[in-house]
């Protein structure tokens, strides 16, 4: 018996170094990673997105994965300016048309005496693989100097071009809520046939932009809204497009939270979908501090009530495939009285939870992380310091 209990114990230990074997660092030697995406080209290949700073010289990297995530050889890279956003709620994004074409959409700081928020987002477009690209052209129609357009997302939709969605400036005097816009590349043009989703959007947290099976095209936000006695609620929304983008519903709430807070959280939603229908995961602080996620099916009008994942968790991701959902999300802890922030991670097979880890070492900073399928389970990555260097690392689950 303690022969069998001896050689459980070094399995166990073999497959915890076997695991930490397989993460990797994709971003280069001596420079510091600022920003990390996950995305899938045109032949569904995992791509990994990233953008780091070495000799004050700002560059954006993509690769991809011919073997399904387990390595990243085909590497591009696009020199950005100093301006450019790279925080996790805006950074840089790559997205593939099905015809090869990829995209390259940054958000550019440009303050104002009237508004420090002032920007606008920006996109350039590759037909040769990343190659050669065009010149640097607004995403958005309205290109006047001192407005606030910002916290965007891409995503290729059913037909195969590519939707963008973006908080562009306030449309309501009395929340001072911005308003969430969309628009779609066209075979001929870049984006085009703008439309206003709606204006109702806190003003600082991220967009998610998902399409399902169904090809159906989500845009998933943090609402703004006047609460009892003026207080102001930030709670999840959702508008959903049955037309490739070409109208969007009124929007519904995902849950009502009702958080009461007069800033802006900065933390956004996360989409995912399988045969199981449609899922959501957020951070809220109203009735109770934490992650929380609800499921829509296929044939609800509404999502189910909230489950709480983590009460200590915040800025969450979630990916899923045919049966499987994974969430990511960051916690701070205290290791050997320092602070540090960690990456936790649990997947659910069909609606039972199988797993629930720390992914990352307890002895380094981990944040920011994003999660994709693969064709054998999920895609991870994140920033993580080690020796005062921060870089871009991935795994597999």
């Amino acid at each position: 018996m303690k022969y069998i209990l001896y050689l459980a114990i070094i399995s166990l230990f073999l497959g915890g170094c076997n695991k930490e074997n397989k993460t990797k660092m994709i971003s280069s030697e001596g420079a510091a990673a600022e920003s990390v995406y996950l995305t899938h080209d045109q032949h569904h290949k995992p791509v990994v997105v990233w953008t780091e700073k070495l000799n004050d010289k700002l560059t954006l990297y993509y690769a991809i994965s011919d073997d399904d995530g387990k390595s990243f050889s085909r590497k591009a890279s696009i020199p950005l300016t100093p301006d450019v956003a790279t925080h996790a709620e805006g950074m840089p994004k790559v997205a593939f048309k099905n015809n090869g074409s990829v995209i390259v959409a940054y958000e550019k700081k440009a303050p104002t005496k009237q508004n420090k928020f002032a920007g606008a987002i920006y996109y350039v477009m590759s037909n040769d693989e990343g190659k050669t690209w065009t010149h640097e052209a607004f995403l958005h129609s309205d290109t006047v100097a001192g407005r606030s357009r910002s916290y965007f997302d891409i995503e290729r939709l059913p037909d195969g071009e590519i939707g963008a969605s973006w908080l562009d400036v306030a449309l309501n005097n009395e929340t001072r809520a911005r308003s969430v816009r969309f628009a779609k590349t066209t075979k001929a043009k870049g984006f085009t046939d703008e439309i206003l989703v709606d204006s109702s959007s806190c003003q600082c947290c991220r967009i998610d932009v998902y399409t399902d099976n169904s090809e159906n095209v989500f845009i998933a936000y943090r609402g703004l809204k006047k609460g009892n006695m003026g207080k102001q609620i930030r709670d999840m929304m959702i508008a959903t497009s049955t037309d490739q983008g070409a109208s969007f519903s009124s929007p519904i709430t995902i849950s009502a939270d009702n958080w009461s807070i007069d800033g802006c959280p900065h933390t956004g939603p996360s989409l995912c979908g399988n045969k199981a229908g449609l899922f959501s995961l957020w951070y809220t602080e109203g009735s109770g501090t934490g992650i929380y996620y609800s499921q829509k099916s296929n044939s609800d009008n509404g999502f189910s009530p909230r489950q709480l994942v983590s009460n200590e968790g915040h800025h969450p991701q979630l990916s899923a495939n045919e049966n499987t959902i994974a969430m990511l999300w960051e916690e701070n802890m205290i290791h050997e009285g320092k602070p540090n922030t960690v990456i936790y991670y649990r997947i659910v097979k069909d609606g039972i939870e199988v797993q629930r880890n720390m992914l990352t070492p307890k002895d380094a900073n981990a944040f920011v992380p994003v999660v994709t399928q693969s064709k054998d389970g999920f895609l991870i990555a994140y920033l993580m310091e080690k020796n005062n260097h921060v870089g871009v690392y991935w795994t597999k689950l």
